[in-house]
């Protein structure tokens, strides 16, 4: 394995995360901006799929629910509830005079509200979800655990669609969270039970494997809206598909590339990116389309966006690491 760090890393698994990281970044620039961009439908269809099934990758039980609870908290929640606190609360607060919390669960386009956090609450429930239901299917022994497993998660992902199909809304992201949950357990199967990771790159098996995914994707991608848990009525039996084929298109073209510096480094700290990008994004379009407009708008608010972001990461590292993700606030 190609290891990034002494703390054995993969650095193609950083890598990917990186690019996923920027595609979330294009994309919400783009939409600020209100900007249509070519192969946006194939894109969606697998950007948030990619990082669910990069969390599954290393998904643990560790030593026990009170001790994975703990950890998923430290990891997941406190980040969610601080940048909630810092980003959405407290600025809207100055704005709305009927605050409540009701507000930033329903209402993800309002005034300064930094909606890309819902994926960390969304990963959490994902997490739970899966340690009871891992733990359930172990019960009936180890011979039909992984059929039981799969089972589970297939269902409780074909619920999230018909929820999203039928426009029925649950709370705190529940019906992504059911959606999303066999993206996840194939992440968690793709380490656990193949050799993907630990074997070298061989191009004559991973450069078609690679091109047949992006057929897959390219023809048959729908525009899943994740966070709203829209499901299009014409492409609800590709969801799943797609996701799971653009992941792997990413994922064996990282592991080619091996690493780029600045997008390994990204990806390792994609969770700073990810709860800040917005906020920052939002005050540099207001400011930016003063002056520039289409394209040039584009590359200036991208860019700069990155900038500030890399920037952000090296001051939350070493002054903010108990509510980014990188020291543990809850000790385990």
């Amino acid at each position: 394995m190609n290891k990034s760090s002494n703390k054995g890393r993969i650095g193609w698994i950083d890598l990917a995360k990186g690019i996923c990281i920027f595609l979330v970044v294009f994309h919400h620039t783009t939409v600020a901006l209100d900007l249509d961009y070519p192969f946006s439908t194939q894109l969606t269809s697998f950007r948030m799929p990619l990082y669910f099934i990069l969390s599954g990758l290393f998904f643990k039980q560790y030593e026990g629910f009170i001790g994975f609870l703990k950890r998923k908290t430290n990891k997941l929640l406190i980040p969610f509830l601080f940048f909630l606190l810092m980003t959405s609360v407290i600025p809207c607060g100055f704005i709305q005079h009927d605050l409540s919390l009701k507000y930033f669960f329903t209402d993800m386009n309002g005034p300064l509200y930094n909606y890309t956090i819902w994926f960390l609450l969304c990963l959490f429930e994902i997490n739970l979800l899966f340690y009871f239901i891992q733990w359930l299917a172990g019960l009936v022994g180890s011979k039909y655990t992984l059929l039981l497993l799969a089972l589970a998660c297939v269902s409780l992902g074909v619920c999230g669609l018909f929820l999203g199909l039928t426009g029925h809304t649950i709370p705190l992201y529940v019906g992504t969270t059911l959606t999303a949950l066999p993206f996840f357990a194939f992440g968690w199967w793709l380490r656990r039970h193949t050799r993907f990771l630990s074997s070298p790159v061989n191009l004559r098996h991973d450069v078609p494997l690679m091109l047949i995914c992006g057929i897959i994707v390219f023809f048959c991608a729908t525009p899943v809206i994740f966070s709203f848990n829209f499901i299009p009525r014409e492409g609800v039996a590709f969801v799943h598909l797609c996701g799971i084929a653009g992941t792997m298109m990413v994922l064996i073209l990282a592991k080619i590339l091996k690493r780029i510096p600045l997008v390994t480094f990204w990806g390792r700290y994609s969770i700073m990116i990810l709860c800040t990008h917005e906020v920052v994004i939002l005050v540099l379009s207001k400011i930016m389309s003063r002056f520039l407009h289409g394209v040039p708008l584009l590359i200036a608010v991208l860019t700069v966006t990155l900038l500030i972001c890399h920037l952000l990461i090296l001051f939350m590292r070493k002054y903010m690491p108990h509510v980014t993700a990188q020291k543990d606030l809850i000790p385990v």
